[in-house]
């Protein structure tokens, strides 16, 4: 799809309307955007925020690409592509980025703020920045997609819609009116998907009764009970799912304003006006753009069982509604603990907003409440599209480990003599050091966590989350930075054998494999009750190729270095993630990549897995077939570039242009098999040094990350780190 605001996605944020200058503060990971004063003047700007500030955060019609390279050597292009990117580290240790790309993360926030009538603790400059993002991800049809790249839905299109007018934008305003058409031809918003009902429900433009239940009677059911408890679910879907039960269970929704009359006017067409809805007749109704997993049988009929209950709750009838107190009372007492553990940060950015929300339906503006405001900005990236909630309080954990084993996959020899990766290496390994957790949290069963001391999140340590290839990757790096003479204020050995006891603790018997945060608690089958709609496999906590094949490495350089630590259970973790890897191969030799895009990210994981337990193309036939996949899929231009539609339709799926962190995954890959067709991994490397730019950095193209098989995020610092680390391998492959 076509912006049809591009001109406002492609200017510089250095400067604003409204005189300031944008800086970014940083803390032990923590990042956040903060507006001063300018004078006209742009000097109080570091390098490196401008660098944020003009860097591209997304093309979907890349075009760079230099007829031959502009450095001499080979050798010469990994030097400049490190020292571009050594320059762009932060202060303490980590590479910041963009981890947007969900169009409907910011109007949730947006949202929440506004019900909780907190606009004022934001300065003005947020907000001008903010409409010009949502300004600039407009399709050519007037709506606005699930992500950024994305065909327009409903979903997508309401909540972008409500933030516009939230945000001061008449609706008069051309957008406005092409966004008011689109929905209009498709029944307004009565087709969004529960999540998006959710929101206009809370809102108070929509009625309660055209919601999909969210019952918090789940939450007090005895934990033993089977598929439906949701301590049984994947950890993002339950946690949402918590914040969503407490307002939907009190049926609570913001005060009547002007604004909000307006919307109910606006939003629904004259067909179907806001005072004539039949709102149950459309609660399960979902527009065919949105409805990626359309509900089930076992879905609706839960849903009429919950909404027969929900009319007694109404009715008042005895005992009723003390259940439904007494279940909203849980669901509250929840909440406040993942607040508190997560330092207000919450798991993520949708239950960060309904935790607030949910609160403040509580408690109204409490000191519980005052302290969600500040970890807002934590969310809020600016680049040079306008400002956007991201995924997650950032990557930096997780971009940084990649960045290490990226620069340290160089020859030595290359990465000693240049001081700015010496420097660069030093202070990530302080970065990792501060973000590995230390504690675990406090009542694990009583609150459905899993052990978390000795992990590394995604993100921060005050984040907190324990996450399997999260940890897997810190300890790669970590690995990996005490194998270089020059780093010093190493990670002492019982903190590794901490994070080891973690990884071995997230092992699920049934598969031999890991999940994401924790074990998976429930079967597959739960997944006939998901009713978002939206996404797919949300309900529990499912093995992946990714972080089994990265626990798995993990588990081997422990082995290696501490032959004698727990070495029976460590051996059985091994052999069973390398029959896992082979188990989760497709028959076509492919493996699929839930968290990017898609059978190329896959089949890296899956092959430099099997690698590393001495598997080649030449004595391992999973890795042969592996390669011989992603060889077919290689374009004429010499390179590997996947489209999105991969992870959605779950076949592979060429984009008509290679992409470079594609290419880089797959050579990759290939040196790790020795695969022996070096002409095939020439022409990748070739590629790369033509898309490199004049000052060491490289493009960026079309998104690469992904969850829950519809929704892509942005992973900025993969442009950077995955040429430089398949240029390194080749040279120590090929060239020494």
């Amino acid at each position: 799809m076509t912006a049809t605001n591009s001109s406002s996605s492609s200017s510089s944020v250095s400067t604003t309307e409204q005189g300031v200058v944008w800086k970014l503060r940083v803390e032990a990971g923590r990042q956040t955007w903060y507006p001063v004063e300018s004078n006209g003047s742009q000097q109080l700007q570091t390098s490196i925020e401008k660098h944020f500030l003009t860097k591209k955060s997304n093309d979907t019609n890349p075009t760079y690409e230099n007829e031959e390279p502009l450095f001499h050597s080979l050798k010469e292009s990994l030097v400049q592509a490190m020292n571009f990117y050594t320059k762009i580290q932060t202060s303490d240790g980590h590479w910041g980025g963009d981890y947007g790309g969900p169009m409907f993360l910011l109007p949730g926030l947006l949202i929440v703020v506004y019900i909780t009538d907190s606009m004022g603790e934001f300065h003005k400059a947020y907000f001008s920045q903010m409409e010009r993002y949502i300004r600039s991800k407009q399709n050519a049809d007037g709506g606005f997609g699930l992500h950024i790249e994305g065909h327009s839905t409903i979903f997508g299109t309401c909540l972008n819609y409500i933030s516009l007018r939230i945000l001061g934008v008449d609706p008069h305003d051309e957008q406005c009116v092409k966004a008011r058409h689109f929905l209009h031809q498709r029944n307004g918003p009565l087709e969004c998907p529960q999540w998006g009902k959710f929101y206009m429900c809370a809102l108070n433009v929509m009625d309660y009764s055209c919601c999909e239940p969210a019952p918090p009677e789940l939450w007090a059911l005895p934990s033993w009970v089977p598929f439906v408890h949701p301590g049984k679910w994947w950890c993002h879907c339950r946690i949402v799912y918590l914040a969503m039960s407490y307002t939907y269970g009190r049926f609570a929704q913001c005060k009547e304003t002007p604004l909000i009359l307006a919307l109910r006017k606006e939003l629904y067409s004259e067909e179907l006006p806001y005072d004539s809805v039949n709102w149950s007749q459309w609660r399960s109704v979902v527009h065919e753009t949105d409805n990626y997993y359309p509900a089930t049988w076992a879905w609706r009929l839960l849903s009429k069982v919950v909404v027969g209950y929900e009319k007694l709750v109404k009715w008042g009838v005895p005992g009723f509604t003390h259940l439904r107190n007494y279940s909203t009372d849980f669901c509250l007492d929840h909440i406040k603990f993942e607040d508190e553990n997560s330092k207000f940060i919450c798991i993520g950015p949708v239950n960060k907003v309904i935790n607030m929300l949910s609160v403040y339906f509580a408690e109204g503006k409490s000191e519980h409440f005052k302290q969600h405001i500040p970890r807002l900005f934590d969310y809020l990236w600016l680049s040079d599209d306008g400002m956007k909630m991201q995924g997650y309080n950032g990557s930096q954990l997780w971009d940084t480990s990649f960045a290490v084993q990226a620069l340290a996959a160089c020859p030595r020899d290359v990465y000693e003599a240049i001081p700015s990766v010496r420097e660069a290496l030093q202070k990530a390994q302080n970065y990792i050091d501060i973000s590995q957790v230390r504690h675990d949290v406090p009542h694990l069963k009583k609150y459905f966590r899993h052990i978390s001391k000795g992990a590394w999140p995604f993100s921060t340590r005050d984040h907190g989350w324990p996450i399997s290839d999260c940890t897997a990757e810190g300890l790669k790096a970590t690995y990996t930075l005490m194998d270089i003479p020059f780093i010093v204020n190493q990670i002492s050995d019982e903190r590794l054998a901490d994070a080891v006891n973690v990884i071995l603790s997230m092992r699920n018997d049934n598969t031999k494999g890991w999940a994401t945060y924790e074990l998976t608690r429930t079967n597959p089958l739960v997944e006939y009750l998901n009713p978002a709609a939206l996404f797919g496999d949300i309900m529990i906590d499912y093995t992946h190729t990714e972080c089994t094949s990265a626990s798995l490495q993990a588990l081997l350089g422990f082995r290696k270095r501490f032959p004698n630590h727990r070495r029976q259970i460590i051996d059985e973790a091994i052999e069973g993630a390398v029959q896992c890897l082979r188990d989760r191969q497709g028959k076509d030799g492919s493996w699929y990549g839930f968290w990017a895009v898609c059978y190329c990210y896959g089949a890296w994981f899956g092959i430099t897995g099997l690698a590393a337990v001495g598997g080649t193309y030449e004595n391992d036939e999973n890795i042969r077939r592996g390669c011989d996949f992603l060889v077919k899929q290689q374009l004429k231009d010499g390179g590997w570039g996947e489209s999105y539609l991969s992870s959605e339709r779950h076949e592979y799926i060429s984009t008509s242009r290679s992409q470079i962190v594609n290419t880089s995954w797959v050579i990759l890959t290939l040196i790790a098999a020795k695969y022996p067709y070096r002409s095939v991994i020439d022409t990748g490397i070739a590629l790369l040094r033509r898309r490199q730019m004049g000052n060491g950095d490289f493009p960026q193209e079309q998104i690469s990350g992904v969850f829950n098989g519809n929704c892509f995020i942005s992973y900025s610092n993969y442009r950077n780190i995955f040429p430089i680390w398949a240029i390194g391998e080749y040279l120590q492959a090929f060239e020494q």
